[in-house]
């Protein structure tokens, strides 16, 4: 009879070896990713500023800026002459042809299954958003930055290949984290649209993580640190029910958005990609002309919408506008993402229900905190960045409030697949690639010129 103890052993120090042998290079390379992609995060934000400032001076108006980069300021004088606000359908069908039709969903996907993206499909994706966005697009600037940090993950992941791959992780989340001034937030959202279903895994969370850490360091020297949009209000258990009610309206709210996306994608795919987009540039202009304050991304308003300035009427047309607009925009497929988006929507959502009475009367502040994160939530499929981003903007004493209001947006609002319009680009791989994981084996050194070039349908 063999001794106890004497049996076949497991080698663990060899295992623990291999694996801090692995860990070690990758956590320092995710820090690189990171910094780098910071730079080249700051040099992009600040070409859509200057971009933004020029064509809003040209057509007339400029959008408030969120607290977090650059205050409120704001400019309305009108076209020159109205009928130059109908340039922006020309303008929205050119840039239409510069990007691939393929944004950060198909990137991701790509990047997810270890598929060769087709040559300057990232840097025309980057190009396009920053463009549009430009141009009034209620779209979010995390697809260019996004964009961006993959792009440069990606191509690290393929010069140093013995890492096995992860450096795309990091890469995505510093542009998600630079974007939304929150860099645990970024790592997380990261990792959630890349693991559906509330998969997490800790090689993609890891160099996420670090990633996103280093690039806000160094992308927050040149626009701060603070965040994007500080809305602080402490909550007691009293705001639970509360934080249930603002749930479920965002749920309604982020429903009626994806549906309505998805049937309009499913009606205007006919249609060639120049015109789709002329047709939000159209919408654009009519805006421009009559409700300005519907352009953009938003974030500013929401900050506005928490003051007496915006009295509850307005707001409740600011939230009809907002939410047409970003049903064409998403309809159409436009470049940007949408968790910006859903953050502004939430946002004046639970700025609007701070003036009814009853179980809502809290701060505006909370209520729009606990929306803007409730609809984030149940767009991007993503309760634990949300839930962290709340923290990260507000303080963990708002949990109280936001806690259930993701948890029920979460639950209630319908999955979405942002790659289900993506049906008019190269055949894949039947099955949802959304429980897909990221291969683990080092891609191909070989550049991503494998695969042909896409472009819009039309």
């Amino acid at each position: 009879m063999r001794p106890l103890g004497r049996g076949p052993q497991l080698n663990l120090p060899s295992l623990r070896d291999e694996e801090v042998r692995h860990t070690g290079p990758l956590i320092l390379y995710s820090a690189f990713t990171g910094a780098l992609a910071g730079l080249l995060l700051a040099l992009l934000n600040a070409l859509l500023r200057a971009l933004t400032e020029a064509l809003g001076l040209f057509f007339g108006y400029l959008a408030p800026e969120p607290p977090g980069e650059g205050g409120l300021a704001q400019a309305f004088t009108g076209p020159a002459l109205w009928p130059l606000a109908f340039l922006l359908p020309l303008l929205f069908a050119v840039t239409s042809l510069l990007g691939t039709g393929q944004g950060l969903a198909a990137l991701l996907r790509q990047a997810r299954e270890d598929r060769p993206s087709p040559p300057g499909a990232h840097l025309r994706a980057v190009l396009g958003g920053v463009l549009q966005l430009s141009l009034y697009s209620p779209m979010g600037r995390e697809g260019p930055f996004g964009v961006l940090g993959l792009w440069l993950g990606r191509g690290l992941d393929r010069r140093f290949p013995r890492l096995g791959g992860g450096l795309a992780f990091a890469g995505l989340a510093a542009g998600l984290g630079a974007s939304l001034h929150a860099p645990v937030a970024g790592a997380l959202l990261a990792t959630e649209i890349l693991y559906r279903s509330l998969l997490l895994e800790a090689r993609a969370l890891t160099p996420a993580l670090i990633g996103a850490l280093s690039a806000f360091a160094v992308y927050g020297a040149f626009f701060g640190y603070t965040p994007l949009l500080p809305l602080s209000a402490p909550m007691d258990l009293g705001a639970l029910p509360a934080g249930a009610l603002v749930g479920l309206a965002a749920a309604m709210l982020a429903t009626l958005w994806m549906e309505g996306a998805r049937l309009l994608q499913r009606h205007l795919s006919p249609l060639a990609f120049p015109w789709r987009h002329g047709l939000l540039g159209l919408a654009l202009a009519l805006a421009l002309l009559f409700l300005p304050e519907a352009l953009g991304t938003g974030l500013g308003f929401v900050a506005v919408a928490t003051t007496p300035l915006i009295p509850p009427k307005a707001l409740f047309y600011l939230i009809l506008a907002k939410l047409a607009l970003l049903l064409l925009a998403s309809g159409v497929r436009a470049y940007g993402a949408p968790y910006t988006p859903a953050l502004v929507l939430g946002g004046l959502l639970g700025s609007f229900l701070a003036h009814l009475p009853g179980p809502l009367g809290l701060p505006p502040e909370a209520l729009a905190l606990a929306g803007g994160v409730a609809v984030l939530a149940g767009v991007a499929r993503a309760p634990f960045a949300a839930t962290l981003l709340a923290a990260e903007w507000g303080g963990y004493a708002t949990l109280p409030l936001v806690l259930p209001a993701v948890v029920l947006a979460y639950v209630l609002t319908p999955p979405y697949d942002p790659e289900e319009g993506l049906r008019e680009g190269p055949a894949t791989p039947e099955g949802s690639p959304s429980e897909t994981p990221p291969q683990r084996e080092p891609p191909p050194p070989g550049p991503e010129a494998a695969a042909g070039p896409e472009s819009p349908r039309g």
